[in-house]
């Protein structure tokens, strides 16, 4: 949970989410086409050698390992933050997180509601909801390149309440869903931040405590 002013409550939250994706090829035939072996006589003058003298067959041996993808234990996106007097002071947090996925994946956020909110109904001119900005810096390096991907969305974006919206890393991950990354084995670095300057106004945050939880997933892509 992530918890505003004056409160003392738990902060970002995340769960832990794997998925195993595997794949099957199709099987090999043997090479089965008939070979016939000749033996060369040394003792024979002038005879012409019809050849081959080993007769082959090619039995080709295949395999697949379908990709999989988690967190490392102990390495969960897992926080309870403080972000203190959100009305009066820019705030931010980073919260590191390690993935072994052997092959491309996906992460998903989602948020509980939608914004740090406190109990209650706001009157005209004040407010139970405080904006804030999530955002997520992946490593990967997959055999031959690597880089980061970095993008970020603002909470009210990944609102687990709403139906599709345009940010890309919003819902539950799973072969189709949320931000695509390539492989990333290990690699220190990644992390899910959440900002936001000092609430803007220009309606009043009522006084209160403000919680939100984030839900983070991963899932090998298709």
């Amino acid at each position: 949970m992530l918890n505003g002013r004056g409160i003392f409550g738990r902060n970002a939250a995340a769960l832990a989410g794997a998925l195993v994706l595997a794949a099957q090829a199709a099987p090999a035939l043997a090479d089965t086409a008939p070979i016939t072996a000749y033996y060369r006589d040394p003792a024979l003058v002038g005879y012409v050698y019809a050849g081959p003298a080993q007769a082959v067959i090619n039995v080709p041996v295949t395999a697949s390992v379908g990709g999989s993808c988690g967190f490392v234990p102990g390495s969960e996106p897992n926080a309870n933050l403080n972000a203190g007097a959100i009305d009066t002071t820019a705030w931010t947090f980073d919260v590191p997180f390690t993935v072994n996925c052997t092959a491309p994946w996906r992460i998903a956020v989602s948020s509980q509601n939608g914004a740090l909110k406190t109990a209650g109904a706001a009157p005209v001119g004040y407010q139970v909801k405080a904006p804030y900005t999530v955002g997520l810096t992946l490593p990967w390096n997959d055999g031959t390149n690597s880089g980061t991907v970095s993008t970020s969305c603002p909470v009210a974006g990944i609102d687990q309440a709403l139906g599709p919206t345009a940010c890309t890393f919003k819902g539950t991950a799973s072969t189709s869903n949320g931000q695509f990354v390539p492989r990333s084995v290990g690699l220190a670095g990644s992390k899910v931040t959440v900002s936001a300057p000092a609430f803007p106004g220009p309606d009043i945050l009522m006084a209160g405590t403000y919680n939100d939880t984030l839900i983070v997933t991963v899932s090998p892509s298709s």
